[in-house]
Protein backbone atom coordinates (compact mmCIF):
# COMPACT_ATOMS: atom_id res chain seq x y z
CA UNK A 1 0.00 0.00 0.00
CA UNK A 2 1.53 3.58 -1.29
CA UNK A 3 1.82 5.84 1.57
CA UNK A 4 -0.81 8.16 0.03
CA UNK A 5 -3.55 5.13 0.68
CA UNK A 6 -1.85 5.19 4.05
CA UNK A 7 -2.78 8.86 4.46
CA UNK A 8 -6.18 8.48 3.43
CA UNK A 9 -7.13 5.29 5.26
CA UNK A 10 -6.02 6.80 8.87
CA UNK A 11 -8.30 10.19 7.35
CA UNK A 12 -11.06 7.78 7.07
CA UNK A 13 -10.33 6.45 10.33
CA UNK A 14 -10.41 9.78 11.61
CA UNK A 15 -13.44 10.40 9.72
CA UNK A 16 -15.16 7.67 11.25
CA UNK A 17 -15.03 8.30 14.64
CA UNK A 18 -17.68 10.92 15.80
CA UNK A 19 -16.07 11.57 19.17
CA UNK A 20 -13.00 12.52 17.40
CA UNK A 21 -14.72 14.41 14.74
CA UNK A 22 -16.92 16.07 17.23
CA UNK A 23 -13.61 17.84 19.40
CA UNK A 24 -11.34 18.04 16.18
CA UNK A 25 -13.85 20.60 14.62
CA UNK A 26 -16.49 21.60 17.74
CA UNK A 27 -14.43 21.44 20.43
CA UNK A 28 -11.09 23.55 19.37
CA UNK A 29 -13.63 26.04 17.55
CA UNK A 30 -15.79 26.15 20.07
CA UNK A 31 -13.05 27.14 23.14
CA UNK A 32 -11.80 29.33 20.74
CA UNK A 33 -14.82 31.33 20.35
CA UNK A 34 -16.42 30.91 24.00
CA UNK A 35 -12.98 31.50 26.01
CA UNK A 36 -12.17 35.20 24.96
CA UNK A 37 -15.84 36.17 25.86
CA UNK A 38 -16.21 36.85 29.66
CA UNK A 39 -12.84 39.09 29.10
CA UNK A 40 -13.52 41.03 26.13
CA UNK A 41 -13.50 44.10 28.29
CA UNK A 42 -9.91 43.09 28.71
CA UNK A 43 -9.38 46.14 31.63
CA UNK A 44 -11.10 45.69 34.91
CA UNK A 45 -11.86 49.81 34.85
CA UNK A 46 -14.82 51.31 36.34
CA UNK A 47 -15.24 49.48 39.58
CA UNK A 48 -17.56 50.29 42.07
CA UNK A 49 -16.82 51.94 45.03
CA UNK A 50 -18.36 53.59 48.49
CA UNK A 51 -17.44 56.15 50.07
CA UNK A 52 -17.61 57.00 53.50
CA UNK A 53 -17.60 61.00 54.16
CA UNK A 54 -16.49 62.20 57.67
CA UNK A 55 -15.29 65.38 56.88
CA UNK A 56 -18.37 66.92 54.47
CA UNK A 57 -16.08 69.63 53.25
CA UNK A 58 -15.08 71.39 49.89
CA UNK A 59 -12.30 69.50 49.51
CA UNK A 60 -13.86 66.03 50.35
CA UNK A 61 -16.22 66.91 48.09
CA UNK A 62 -13.40 67.11 45.16
CA UNK A 63 -11.70 63.99 46.11
CA UNK A 64 -15.34 62.59 45.89
CA UNK A 65 -15.66 63.86 42.17
CA UNK A 66 -11.73 63.14 41.21
CA UNK A 67 -12.16 59.59 42.15
CA UNK A 68 -15.19 59.64 40.18
CA UNK A 69 -13.34 61.11 37.27
CA UNK A 70 -10.49 57.90 37.24
CA UNK A 71 -10.90 55.19 34.95
CA UNK A 72 -10.01 52.95 37.65
CA UNK A 73 -13.38 53.28 39.73
CA UNK A 74 -16.92 54.77 39.86
CA UNK A 75 -18.33 56.14 42.99
CA UNK A 76 -21.51 53.91 42.86
CA UNK A 77 -23.18 55.24 46.73
CA UNK A 78 -22.03 57.18 49.67
CA UNK A 79 -22.82 56.15 53.05
CA UNK A 80 -21.90 57.33 56.70
CA UNK A 81 -20.89 54.57 58.50
CA UNK A 82 -18.03 51.62 57.64
CA UNK A 83 -20.37 49.40 59.00
CA UNK A 84 -23.27 50.41 55.62
CA UNK A 85 -19.91 49.94 53.23
CA UNK A 86 -19.31 46.54 54.66
CA UNK A 87 -23.05 45.11 53.93
CA UNK A 88 -22.46 46.99 50.44
CA UNK A 89 -19.27 45.18 49.70
CA UNK A 90 -20.49 41.85 51.10
CA UNK A 91 -23.59 42.05 49.02
CA UNK A 92 -21.32 42.40 45.74
CA UNK A 93 -22.74 45.94 45.28
CA UNK A 94 -19.42 47.61 45.52
CA UNK A 95 -15.35 46.32 45.40
CA UNK A 96 -13.75 49.07 46.94
CA UNK A 97 -14.57 51.61 50.02
CA UNK A 98 -12.74 55.27 50.53
CA UNK A 99 -13.00 56.22 54.43
CA UNK A 100 -12.52 60.31 54.24
CA UNK A 101 -11.55 61.32 58.27
CA UNK A 102 -12.81 64.20 59.96
CA UNK A 103 -10.66 67.27 59.70
CA UNK A 104 -9.14 66.22 55.99
CA UNK A 105 -9.14 69.30 54.86
CA UNK A 106 -8.17 70.94 57.45
CA UNK A 107 -5.44 68.51 58.05
CA UNK A 108 -3.71 68.88 54.07
CA UNK A 109 -4.25 73.05 54.57
CA UNK A 110 -2.56 73.05 57.50
CA UNK A 111 -0.02 70.32 55.90
CA UNK A 112 -0.24 67.90 58.86
CA UNK A 113 -0.31 64.27 58.39
CA UNK A 114 -3.71 62.37 57.74
CA UNK A 115 -4.95 59.58 56.72
CA UNK A 116 -6.92 58.24 53.77
CA UNK A 117 -8.37 54.81 53.83
CA UNK A 118 -8.98 52.46 51.22
CA UNK A 119 -10.17 48.56 51.06
CA UNK A 120 -11.40 46.75 47.97
CA UNK A 121 -12.20 42.99 47.41
CA UNK A 122 -9.32 41.00 47.62
CA UNK A 123 -10.95 38.05 46.53
CA UNK A 124 -10.42 39.61 42.86
CA UNK A 125 -6.65 40.41 42.41
CA UNK A 126 -7.25 42.22 39.26
CA UNK A 127 -10.06 44.51 40.93
CA UNK A 128 -8.36 44.72 44.05
CA UNK A 129 -5.44 46.51 42.55
CA UNK A 130 -7.81 48.53 39.98
CA UNK A 131 -9.49 49.92 42.59
CA UNK A 132 -6.17 50.43 45.21
CA UNK A 133 -5.05 52.72 42.20
CA UNK A 134 -7.45 54.50 41.33
CA UNK A 135 -7.52 55.21 44.79
CA UNK A 136 -4.50 56.23 45.43
CA UNK A 137 -3.64 58.22 41.89
CA UNK A 138 -7.10 60.42 43.03
CA UNK A 139 -6.14 60.94 46.75
CA UNK A 140 -2.21 61.47 46.39
CA UNK A 141 -2.99 64.03 43.19
CA UNK A 142 -5.35 66.35 45.03
CA UNK A 143 -3.41 66.13 47.77
CA UNK A 144 -0.30 67.94 46.16
CA UNK A 145 -2.19 69.97 44.10
CA UNK A 146 -3.72 71.34 47.66
CA UNK A 147 -0.04 71.11 48.94
CA UNK A 148 1.36 73.23 46.43
CA UNK A 149 -1.70 75.93 46.30
CA UNK A 150 -1.16 76.53 50.10
CA UNK A 151 2.59 76.34 49.56
CA UNK A 152 2.15 79.22 46.60
CA UNK A 153 0.47 81.56 48.96
CA UNK A 154 4.18 81.84 51.23
CA UNK A 155 6.73 81.68 48.39
CA UNK A 156 8.00 83.51 45.57
CA UNK A 157 8.45 81.07 42.59
CA UNK A 158 6.82 77.30 41.83
CA UNK A 159 10.01 76.42 40.67
CA UNK A 160 11.09 74.05 43.82
CA UNK A 161 7.55 72.80 44.96
CA UNK A 162 7.49 69.70 42.35
CA UNK A 163 10.75 68.73 44.31
CA UNK A 164 9.42 69.17 47.49
CA UNK A 165 6.35 67.97 47.25
CA UNK A 166 7.33 64.68 45.15
CA UNK A 167 11.16 64.10 45.28
CA UNK A 168 10.44 61.00 43.02
CA UNK A 169 8.38 60.50 39.91
CA UNK A 170 7.30 56.91 39.15
CA UNK A 171 7.01 56.10 35.37
CA UNK A 172 5.08 52.94 35.22
CA UNK A 173 5.00 51.61 31.68
CA UNK A 174 4.00 48.02 31.15
CA UNK A 175 6.32 45.94 28.77
CA UNK A 176 4.46 43.16 25.93
CA UNK A 177 1.21 43.53 27.24
CA UNK A 178 0.95 47.77 26.99
CA UNK A 179 -2.84 47.77 27.77
CA UNK A 180 -1.92 45.79 31.13
CA UNK A 181 -5.33 43.94 29.42
CA UNK A 182 -5.98 40.38 30.70
CA UNK A 183 -7.17 38.73 27.59
CA UNK A 184 -3.73 39.94 26.06
CA UNK A 185 -2.07 38.13 28.91
CA UNK A 186 -3.81 34.70 29.15
CA UNK A 187 -5.19 33.93 25.57
CA UNK A 188 -1.96 33.65 23.72
CA UNK A 189 -0.86 30.73 26.58
CA UNK A 190 -4.45 29.08 26.53
CA UNK A 191 -5.04 28.97 22.91
CA UNK A 192 -1.57 26.53 22.99
CA UNK A 193 -3.02 24.80 25.76
CA UNK A 194 -5.95 24.02 24.05
CA UNK A 195 -4.44 22.47 21.24
CA UNK A 196 -2.34 20.73 23.07
CA UNK A 197 -5.21 18.77 25.51
CA UNK A 198 -7.17 18.19 22.56
CA UNK A 199 -4.59 16.53 20.52
CA UNK A 200 -4.08 14.52 23.67
CA UNK A 201 -7.53 13.25 23.63
CA UNK A 202 -7.87 12.98 19.83
CA UNK A 203 -4.57 11.64 18.40
CA UNK A 204 -4.13 9.12 21.73
CA UNK A 205 -7.58 8.26 21.85
CA UNK A 206 -7.63 6.81 17.96
CA UNK A 207 -4.56 4.89 18.77
CA UNK A 208 -6.39 3.14 21.51
CA UNK A 209 -9.09 1.98 18.95
CA UNK A 210 -6.61 1.44 16.25
CA UNK A 211 -4.53 -1.01 18.48
CA UNK A 212 -7.78 -3.26 19.65
CA UNK A 213 -8.74 -3.66 15.46
CA UNK A 214 -4.82 -4.27 15.11
CA UNK A 215 -5.31 -6.75 17.97
CA UNK A 216 -8.90 -7.86 16.48
CA UNK A 217 -7.51 -8.63 12.83
CA UNK A 218 -9.26 -6.00 11.21
CA UNK A 219 -6.46 -3.69 10.57
CA UNK A 220 -3.97 -5.18 7.67
CA UNK A 221 -1.79 -1.83 6.93
CA UNK A 222 1.74 -2.14 7.92
CA UNK A 223 1.70 -0.67 11.68
CA UNK A 224 5.04 1.95 11.59
CA UNK A 225 3.94 3.61 8.27
CA UNK A 226 0.65 3.93 9.31
CA UNK A 227 1.72 5.66 12.62
CA UNK A 228 3.71 7.99 10.63
CA UNK A 229 0.67 8.76 8.01
CA UNK A 230 -1.14 9.62 11.69
CA UNK A 231 1.48 11.38 12.74
CA UNK A 232 1.83 13.65 9.45
CA UNK A 233 -2.20 13.85 9.22
CA UNK A 234 -2.87 14.82 12.85
CA UNK A 235 0.20 17.52 12.87
CA UNK A 236 -1.49 18.89 9.09
CA UNK A 237 -5.08 19.36 10.78
CA UNK A 238 -3.09 21.05 14.00
CA UNK A 239 -1.11 23.16 11.65
CA UNK A 240 -4.58 24.84 10.37
CA UNK A 241 -5.72 24.81 13.92
CA UNK A 242 -2.37 26.71 15.18
CA UNK A 243 -2.84 28.90 12.41
CA UNK A 244 -6.15 30.03 13.02
CA UNK A 245 -5.53 30.78 16.93
CA UNK A 246 -2.41 33.02 15.88
CA UNK A 247 -3.65 34.17 13.52
CA UNK A 248 -7.60 35.06 13.02
CA UNK A 249 -8.85 34.83 16.02
CA UNK A 250 -5.42 36.73 18.03
CA UNK A 251 -5.93 39.47 15.60
CA UNK A 252 -10.26 39.06 16.05
CA UNK A 253 -9.45 39.41 19.83
CA UNK A 254 -7.27 42.55 19.43
CA UNK A 255 -4.24 40.71 20.57
CA UNK A 256 -1.03 41.63 19.29
CA UNK A 257 1.10 39.10 17.31
CA UNK A 258 4.88 39.84 16.32
CA UNK A 259 6.80 36.67 15.42
CA UNK A 260 8.52 36.27 11.78
CA UNK A 261 5.84 34.15 9.99
CA UNK A 262 8.45 31.07 9.18
CA UNK A 263 9.77 31.25 12.71
CA UNK A 264 6.38 31.12 14.17
CA UNK A 265 5.24 28.39 11.64
CA UNK A 266 8.84 26.21 12.43
CA UNK A 267 8.46 26.94 16.04
CA UNK A 268 4.94 25.01 16.34
CA UNK A 269 5.73 22.53 14.00
CA UNK A 270 8.18 21.23 16.86
CA UNK A 271 6.05 21.82 19.43
CA UNK A 272 2.56 19.66 17.62
CA UNK A 273 5.18 16.76 16.46
CA UNK A 274 6.28 16.85 19.92
CA UNK A 275 2.83 16.51 21.55
CA UNK A 276 1.79 13.74 18.56
CA UNK A 277 4.61 11.92 19.70
CA UNK A 278 3.31 11.80 23.43
CA UNK A 279 0.10 11.15 22.24
CA UNK A 280 0.88 8.07 20.21
CA UNK A 281 3.28 6.86 23.02
CA UNK A 282 0.15 7.44 25.51
CA UNK A 283 -1.80 5.71 22.88
CA UNK A 284 0.17 2.45 23.36
CA UNK A 285 -0.14 2.72 26.90
CA UNK A 286 -3.48 3.27 27.30
CA UNK A 287 -6.33 0.71 27.17
CA UNK A 288 -9.35 2.14 27.03
CA UNK A 289 -10.08 5.23 25.05
CA UNK A 290 -12.02 7.10 27.85
CA UNK A 291 -8.40 7.41 29.13
CA UNK A 292 -6.93 10.45 27.63
CA UNK A 293 -10.38 12.53 28.15
CA UNK A 294 -9.58 11.68 31.79
CA UNK A 295 -5.88 12.53 31.86
CA UNK A 296 -6.77 15.92 30.06
CA UNK A 297 -9.67 16.60 32.97
CA UNK A 298 -7.32 15.91 35.28
CA UNK A 299 -4.21 18.11 34.47
CA UNK A 300 -5.47 20.97 32.56
CA UNK A 301 -6.16 22.99 36.13
CA UNK A 302 -2.64 21.87 37.34
CA UNK A 303 -1.24 22.67 34.07
CA UNK A 304 -2.35 26.67 33.93
CA UNK A 305 -0.60 27.58 36.86
CA UNK A 306 2.44 25.52 36.80
CA UNK A 307 3.64 25.84 32.86
CA UNK A 308 5.01 29.24 34.01
CA UNK A 309 2.36 32.09 32.45
CA UNK A 310 0.24 32.28 35.49
CA UNK A 311 2.73 31.33 37.97
CA UNK A 312 6.71 32.30 38.07
CA UNK A 313 8.04 28.78 37.45
CA UNK A 314 10.67 29.83 40.59
CA UNK A 315 8.20 29.63 42.79
CA UNK A 316 7.24 25.94 41.90
CA UNK A 317 8.59 23.50 44.03
CA UNK A 318 11.75 21.42 42.33
CA UNK A 319 9.94 18.62 41.98
CA UNK A 320 6.96 19.50 40.49
CA UNK A 321 8.96 22.11 38.29
CA UNK A 322 10.58 18.48 36.75
CA UNK A 323 8.17 17.11 36.53
CA UNK A 324 6.23 19.95 33.98
CA UNK A 325 9.45 19.77 32.02
CA UNK A 326 8.35 16.63 30.99
CA UNK A 327 4.91 18.24 28.90
CA UNK A 328 5.62 19.85 25.57
CA UNK A 329 3.22 22.54 26.50
CA UNK A 330 5.31 24.37 28.89
CA UNK A 331 8.02 24.85 26.51
CA UNK A 332 5.32 25.35 23.57
CA UNK A 333 3.45 28.06 25.33
CA UNK A 334 7.07 29.82 27.11
CA UNK A 335 8.31 29.98 23.55
CA UNK A 336 5.23 30.94 21.54
CA UNK A 337 4.85 33.61 24.27
CA UNK A 338 8.35 34.78 23.80
CA UNK A 339 8.17 34.51 19.81
CA UNK A 340 4.90 35.82 18.80
CA UNK A 341 3.54 37.91 22.17
CA UNK A 342 7.22 39.63 23.06
CA UNK A 343 9.18 39.39 19.76
CA UNK A 344 12.04 37.74 20.75
CA UNK A 345 14.68 36.58 18.15
CA UNK A 346 14.90 32.90 17.20
CA UNK A 347 18.25 32.62 19.27
CA UNK A 348 16.34 33.10 22.57
CA UNK A 349 14.24 30.27 22.39
CA UNK A 350 17.22 27.42 22.76
CA UNK A 351 15.81 26.32 25.77
CA UNK A 352 12.45 26.16 24.60
CA UNK A 353 13.42 24.26 21.26
CA UNK A 354 16.16 22.10 23.04
CA UNK A 355 13.76 20.90 25.64
CA UNK A 356 11.02 20.06 22.47
CA UNK A 357 13.57 18.34 20.51
CA UNK A 358 14.44 16.21 23.47
CA UNK A 359 11.10 15.41 24.59
CA UNK A 360 10.72 14.21 20.77
CA UNK A 361 13.56 12.14 21.15
CA UNK A 362 12.51 10.33 24.39
CA UNK A 363 8.74 10.31 23.23
CA UNK A 364 9.54 8.83 19.73
CA UNK A 365 11.93 6.20 21.94
CA UNK A 366 9.27 5.12 24.11
CA UNK A 367 6.74 4.93 21.28
CA UNK A 368 9.09 2.30 19.23
CA UNK A 369 9.78 0.47 22.65
CA UNK A 370 5.59 0.02 23.22
CA UNK A 371 5.21 -0.74 19.56
CA UNK A 372 7.52 -3.59 19.72
CA UNK A 373 6.16 -4.64 23.45
CA UNK A 374 2.51 -5.05 22.20
CA UNK A 375 4.21 -7.23 18.87
CA UNK A 376 5.97 -9.42 20.60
Amino acid sequence: MSFWRLLCAEWQAVRADSAVMLVLFGGILFYAVLYPLPYKHNVAGEQPVVVIDQDRTALSRTLIRRVNATPQVRVSDQVFSVAEARERLVAGAAHGMLVIPEHFQRDVLRGSPTTLSYAGDASYFLIYGTVAEGLLTAGTTLVLETQALRSLMVRDSQAPLAAQLQPVRVLAKPVFNAVGGYLNYVLPAVFVLILHQTMLITLGGITVKDRARRAAGVVSTPLLPALLARLLLFVGLYMLFASLYFGFFLALNGVQAVAPLAQLLLFTLMFLVTTALLSLMLGYCWTAPEQPILLVLISSLPLVFTIGFAWPVTSLPGWLDALVNLVPARPGIQGLLVLNQMGAPWSVLAPQAGWLLGQGLLFGGLLLWRVRMTRG
